[in-house]
């Protein structure tokens, strides 16, 4: 009775989704046109994970736990046609341009396995941090971005993060991008089409706050965090949540076509967060970097030059602006 449906792909031409069963251990096809499952793929164990091939003819699901297994599913006749051998609790499968490479992160054994999808073979394993939950790879296929679920620091440390993994998937070399201190359950990261950001959603916790109240964020909040893809830097992080009404659970976020656009997935409140990607950056990059800086152009503005912020004075106070 329960199917237990927590991840979506859509094939390139847009007339199928592929949705994952995890308590069916099933993939379900479902016609855009008709709205519909038109097709039930029973799979081997419980699948985290799916992404379509960019020919449209195979789909590539991330199967099981202590026995992981990345499947084959052919387009046309909806069944299993490999099974290749994974690490731990697979998910967060991603696939190359050419259509020649899948990348899946082992959340548990803490790396990101490249499969060579021509000879059906594992042929590296990238390490990671701490429980890879998901990728994305930039439009030029030299970068594959990986979102670390949990901070990999002492818990009484004073700055407290997850980090986004940058794997060079021509020499598999590694950039760790530190996120916003507080910043844990890191989960769904999606790149713009122009690939010039990254964006990555997760918790910020307030753990620092004293826990005499609940409302404003005080114990945590839900995050959108903005990356720069060709620097491969972090920009900052702005909150989904509004002052008396919490988005909980961010888990996935996703890109249109076009990049004016960002949806946001809400597993606590079963909402979408729907975000116009021009006015955000437009609203950062008014913002003077820290306090320094705005005192500088308080100084050197005129009266009627002095740009009007609202209640982020500077690109410091984001990450804390329920506003």
């Amino acid at each position: 009775a329960y199917k237990g449906p927590c991840e979506v792909a859509a094939s390139p031409d847009g007339k199928r989704l592929y949705v994952v069963e995890n308590d069916a251990r099933a993939v379900a096809v479902v016609s855009v046109a008709k709205g519909k499952v038109v097709r039930t793929i029973p799979l081997p164990s419980e699948p985290t994970g799916v992404c379509a091939s960019p020919d449209g003819k195979s789909a590539y699901v991330t199967c099981g736990v202590a026995k992981g297994l990345l499947c084959v599913v052919d387009s046309t006749s909806c069944k299993v046609t490999a099974k290749l051998p994974g690490g731990l609790s697979p998910r967060g499968p991603t696939v190359s341009h050419d259509g020649k490479t899948a990348y899946v992160c082992n959340r548990f054994d803490n790396n990101v396995s490249v499969v060579d999808l021509v000879a059906k073979k594992e042929v590296e394993r990238v390490n990671a941090l701490r429980e890879p939950f998901d990728s994305a790879i930039t439009p030029d296929g030299r970068t594959l971005f990986e979102t670390n679920h949990l901070p990999n620091d002492r818990a009484d440390s004073y700055d407290v993060a997850c980090e986004v993994t940058c794997i060079d998937t021509s020499t598999f070399q590694t950039k760790q991008i530190r996120m916003c201190n507080g910043d844990t359950n890191l989960s769904g990261v999606c790149i713009s089409p122009d690939g010039k950001y990254g964006y990555v959603v997760s918790v910020l916790a307030r753990y620092q706050m004293p826990r005499t109240q609940l409302e404003r964020g005080w114990a945590a909040t839900s995050a959108l965090s903005i990356i720069d893809a060709q620097k491969r830097e972090y920009v900052n992080t702005v909150l989904l949540d509004d002052i008396d009404l919490g988005a909980a659970n961010p888990y996935d976020v996703a890109t249109s076509a076009d990049g004016s656009t960002l949806y946001v997935s809400h597993a606590g409140t079963h909402e979408v967060s729907v975000i116009d990607v021009k006015s955000m950056l437009d609203k950062l990059f008014a913002l003077p970097p820290d306090k320094a800086a705005l005192e500088a152009m308080r100084t050197t503005a005129k009266d009627e030059d002095q740009p009007i912020f609202q209640s982020s004075r500077t690109a410091e106070d984001v990450p804390n602006d329920l506003a």
